[in-house]
């Protein structure tokens, strides 16, 4: 358990910065070209450990919580980075963490997971949360509220994505099983995205290239690894609530490397999102 917790919290860290990253990057290349290349790193990078760890390749096309992931990512991606391109770092992450909500919605819906009152009060106090995020956007209207909006389809698929992936990882036996899944999860998503890409006709400049092995390698391949290791022993809902903590090292780094303000009513509307995450930790452990 301490382990899992562990590597959760180090995969939180790494994802609080892909999309201050991502934001970074949008200013050379297309959303839909950003996706695409961090994801052919990412499977190009987890290929190679595959390999070095004497590990077969052995994607599992017969799991229908791999399709369930791969189909969650695709639309992820698309919305997430789309969404940078119309809302700062911040807010796109804080948005993206109604993801924890929806999983506990969809876990009630479709595996019949009883909701308690506390839960429900999380839930609430969360979604006021978002409220008090996107009221700035609401406020001037355009292209920031799209990119809100985009936002939560983003982690209304990321909900999908964390059922999908922590009940294939819980029963997974090895580490080689769930870096293959995760590999294949990659490599799938950026073939079905290359069509996509290939539109834009933007190229990487020789600055965009370190930013993009970093987002491809840490905020990728390595955050999606260590948070699959701690999905494999922790529960759905425990290994859900850790992404949430991203949301914390967002607003640092979009303040740091972007020099983005954090508005008093973001800051207190991204605690009532991680307050009311936590929350439903005292209420149920599924």
């Amino acid at each position: 358990m301490n382990r899992g917790l562990a590597l959760g919290f180090a995969a939180a860290f790494l994802w609080g910065t892909h999309s201050v990253i991502v934001q970074f990057l949008t200013g050379d290349i297309g959303a839909i070209q950003i996706a695409t290349m961090r994801l052919y790193i990412a499977a190009t990078t987890l290929l190679i450990v595959l390999k070095v760890l004497g590990q077969k390749i052995s994607v599992p096309t017969k799991n229908k919580y791999f399709w369930l992931a791969t189909s969650a990512t695709f639309i992820n991606y698309i919305l997430f980075h789309l969404g940078l391109e119309r809302t700062n770092a911040a807010s796109a992450m804080v948005l993206e963490n109604t993801a924890p909500f929806f999983v506990l919605l969809f876990l009630y819906l479709f595996f019949r997971t009883s909701v308690t009152w506390t839960e429900v009060g999380a839930t609430l106090i969360a979604v006021s949360g978002v409220a008090l995020i996107v009221y700035p956007d609401l406020a001037q209207g355009g292209i920031r509220l799209t990119g809100d909006v985009m936002e939560i389809g983003a982690g209304i698929s990321w909900a999908v994505f964390l059922i999908a992936s922590s009940r294939a990882m819980q029963t997974t036996q090895s580490t080689g099983e769930r870096l293959n899944f995760l590999f294949g999860i990659f490599g799938v998503t950026a073939l079905l995205l290359t069509p996509i890409a290939v539109l834009d006709v933007s190229m990487p400049s020789y600055g965009d290239l370190l930013p993009l092995a970093i987002l491809g390698i840490l905020a990728t391949a390595l955050a999606y690894y260590f948070w699959y290791e701690a999905a494999a022993v922790l529960s759905t809902m425990t290994a859900t609530l850790l992404f949430a903590l991203s949301v914390v090292f967002t607003f640092i780094n979009a303040a740091i490397f972007l020099g983005q303000p954090i508005l008093p009513l973001q800051a207190i509307g991204a605690a009532m999102i991680v307050t009311g995450i936590f929350l439903t930790t005292l209420a149920k452990k599924e």
